[in-house]
């Protein structure tokens, strides 16, 4: 009897155990949860600025993210954000672990910018590693980061990343122009048609 409840403590014990390996983070701008739920994760941070932009707005963004990964294993990171219009963006994420394969040390395995791949550079043995991307096209709408790696108990990793928007070229901002003085000019001459009569009464004699 005493070995079956042995036996049934240690199949519980697996199960508990199972249930605080590393779970993957999904962010937005200022929002952080373990992915597939609505738990917070409290060591992963995304900050956009400016924040709330919309589609009137027309200049450069940045953005800063990053995360502390608390159980060893595999892990995928997600920043999901928006932008108002097309542009260009670029940045680095790093790590840097007290001791190779330590329990701070993390292994970068991929980092994604809607897909595209960064390049990751490894030096002292892998003890401080960069993944780096510039002039990758962010459209208008959704985009992502996706950080994948293998975390070995207590690592981090933070990043930054920014966005210039597309200028339109000379010819675009003269049809522009154009356009707004054609505009301007119809509504001027539709004022100045624009007249009031009166009706007069017959006389008769």
């Amino acid at each position: 009897m005493r070995k079956s409840v042995l036996i049934m403590a240690g199949v519980a014990a697996t199960v508990l155990g199972a249930s605080t390996a590393h779970a993957d983070v999904t962010c937005t701008p200022s929002s952080c949860v373990i992915t597939g739920t609505d738990t917070v994760a409290p060591n992963a941070s995304f900050i956009v600025q400016p924040s709330g932009v919309n589609e009137s707005y027309f200049g450069p963004i940045s953005a800063s993210f990053g995360n502390t990964v608390t159980e060893a294993g595999m892990f995928t990171d997600m920043f999901n954000f928006q932008l108002p219009t097309n542009g260009f963006g670029g940045g680095s994420v790093t790590t840097v672990a007290a001791s190779f394969q330590g329990p701070t040390d993390i292994d970068f395995t991929s980092v994604l910018i809607n897909g595209i791949s960064a390049s990751i550079q490894k030096t002292a043995q892998g003890i401080v590693e960069i993944g780096f991307a510039s002039d990758v096209v962010l459209n208008s709408g959704f985009n992502n980061i996706t950080v994948n790696g293998l975390a070995r108990g207590n690592g981090s990793y933070g990043g930054s990343m920014s966005f210039t928007p597309v200028i339109p070229e000379p010819a675009t901002w003269g049809m522009m122009i154009l356009g707004f003085m054609g505009i301007g000019a119809t509504m001027r001459y539709r004022r100045k048609s624009t007249k009031v009569s009166y009706g007069t009464k017959a006389a008769f004699a």
